[in-house]
């Protein structure tokens, strides 16, 4: 007899263990045919739907490499009979009304008809290849006398040997509920998955035994939507956008309940307790007061239009001010003032009564970074600023906002205009700062000084720019007679400090930027002139004389912490800008 190939081995059945597969929980529902039994999945619907497309993809290797008896056999597994069929839909052993399972028909229906047709990049198709491809392999290792065999052993381990507990519901019990149980033993759910439960065993009722249509009407716009279920990674958080959402609107409806309901103070809510929370104030607030709990869905919807709002940022809901406020919170990664946003745009609106409170968020934001601050602990300070907010009428927010901010004490500060300027003066800006925060700070002043210009038709922009130091780090080869310094070590330990300052800073083009590099001023002096940022021609005509050296150092930082003071002002500042009592 022909001798299997080096890389082939017999293929010799044995007694294989069952595998088992979980708990899924099931409870019958009335079907329109009368032909087919319905069960609705309330646990268990990943891994029926995993399950599926490994029988679907076994099933059209097999048909692939002859094994027709079994292909067949698996046929069944995936499809009713078309005599108990009266509808396209009932065709499917499983149906899913999450957007999460769009295109599983078009994989069954691919395997049902011997054709994998093309695949594409969707988690689903992705599974469905890798069964597929790891069948195949499978079925690759042995002489084709031994094919029906191995066709025949997985078929049979689909059958018989994957085993699970199938706890099936009457119509009294509430299925949310026992969902919940079960998974507190299981894998952790997100705090959406268990809050979004939670919700949905308020709803039921005789007239929604299952929560069904209450899914569609208040929940399934979050599952069925790409945006909310995008991975997002944040300071100390990834997962998915509804979760971080989640938490968000949680500052913004939770202490509120409890503080109109006279329940105690909670303290700053975590992330991971977000579940607990909502099930505090269901019980007390939401199962028994039917109105409550419909104005907290609506409550929701509105805010999640908010965020997505402020998320986003489209020109065609801010205007172009706020957006870049909106961006520097960003660059800063302050990622607990998103809640003091929504609760601004929610009581103020998006239009210019947003823009003068941000001009309050702004100023503080940005003279703290003209210090060097950093936003160690601020989550527990914006959680206390989020509840302020709503708790005050829409004509006292920037007073309010301006009071918290101004009274605001240790690390979190709100720095004087002498404080900006005695720290500018003097201060390494280039080191213990990042290349980012020291960008947007030199921005905006360029912005500015930009506006200033009589004439200047070009938009100011602020992308590609790097930081640049006009004296270079690298002084030695060039710089030591410009900047009147010696050769001894307190002398270079002096250079190092000075070209750090914030008058030796500017903003260039990636391009200029190599281009200027160790070069002397001589040279550099050429390059900034032919540059049409405006920063750099203030640069070159504000000197009062022909070498860059230390005095026009001294005298550009303290320009440049006149513009930080002017642009961003100081509380007492803003009170009298916005007129705000």
């Amino acid at each position: 007899p022909e001798q299997p190939k080096s890389d082939q081995k017999p293929f010799l059945p044995r007694a294989a263990r069952p595998h088992f597969l979980g708990t899924i929980i099931t409870k019958e529902i009335t079907t329109e045919s009368g032909f087919i039994d319905g069960w609705w999945v309330v646990d268990g619907q990943q891994r029926l739907t995993t399950l599926q497309l490994l029988i679907a993809a076994a099933r059209a290797s097999f048909n692939q490499r002859g094994q027709s008896r079994s292909a067949d056999i698996l046929s069944g597994l995936l499809a009713n009979p078309d005599t108990s069929i009266d509808k396209p839909r009932d065709k499917y052993k499983i149906k899913h009304k999450s957007s999460d399972y769009a295109g599983f028909a078009a994989l069954i229906d691919a395997a049902l008809s011997s054709s994998n047709g093309d695949l594409g990049e969707s988690p689903l198709d992705k599974c469905y290849e890798y069964f597929f491809m790891a069948v195949t392999e499978w079925l690759n290792r042995c002489n084709d006398d031994q094919l029906e065999a191995r066709a025949a052993a997985l078929t049979t381990a689909i059958l018989k040997k994957l085993q699970v507990v199938d706890i099936r519901l009457d119509d009294t019990e509430n299925s949310h509920t026992i969902f919940e149980a079960l998974n507190a033993r299981g894998k952790p759910l997100t705090e959406w998955e268990k809050v979004k439960n939670y919700l949905l065993s308020i709803a039921v009722g005789e007239d929604d035994p299952d929560g069904d249509a209450f899914y569609r009407d208040h929940l399934e716009r979050y599952d069925a939507s790409r945006y909310w279920n995008d991975t997002v990674s944040i300071q100390r958080f990834t997962g998915k956008r509804i979760d971080l959402f989640l938490f968000f609107f949680a500052q913004l409806e939770l202490p509120r309940r409890r503080r109109l309901f006279g329940m105690p103070e909670s303290g700053t809510l975590r992330r991971r307790r977000l579940y607990r929370e909502f099930r505090y104030i269901g019980e007390r607030v939401y199962r028994s007061d039917n109105a409550e709990f419909l104005n907290m869905l609506e409550r929701l919807r509105r805010f999640a239009d908010i965020y997505k709002r402020i998320d986003q940022a489209t020109k065609e809901d801010f205007s172009d001010y706020a957006r870049e406020v909106l961006r520097r919170r960003s660059v800063l990664g302050l990622s607990s003032l998103v809640p003091v946003f929504m609760a601004l745009v929610d009581k103020l609106g998006d239009g210019k009564k947003f823009d003068r409170s941000l001009r309050i968020v702004d100023s503080y934001l940005m003279r703290r970074v003209a210090l060097k601050a950093y936003y160690s602990g601020f989550d527990d300070v914006a959680f206390d600023h989020v509840q302020a907010l709503a708790d005050s009428p829409a004509d006292e927010i920037c007073s309010v906002l301006i009071e918290r901010l101004d009274k605001s004490t240790g690390r979190h500060w709100w720095p004087t205009d002498e404080q900006i300027s005695l720290h500018l003066l003097d201060s390494n800006m280039y080191q213990g700062i990042s290349k980012e925060r020291i960008r947007l700070l030199l921005s905006a002043v360029a912005e500015y000084m930009h506006a200033e210009k009589p004439g200047l038709s070009l938009k100011y922009s602020p992308n590609p720019l790097t930081v640049e130091h006009v004296a270079p780090q690298g002084w030695e080869r060039h710089w030591m007679d410009d900047l009147n310094f010696g050769n001894s070590d307190e002398d270079k330990m002096q250079l190092d400090r000075l070209v750090h300052r914030i008058g030796n800073l500017t903003l260039v083009t990636a391009r200029t930027n190599h281009m200027l590099s160790n070069n002397p001023w001589s040279y550099k002096v050429e390059l900034l002139r032919k540059d049409n940022l405006e920063m750099n021609q203030r640069l070159l005509d504000d000197m009062e004389g022909n070498t860059w050296n230390e005095a026009e150092i001294e005298r550009r930082s303290k320009q440049l912490a006149d513009y930080v003071v002017r642009i961003w002002p100081s509380a007492d500042a803003l009170r009298r800008e916005l007129g705000v009592v």
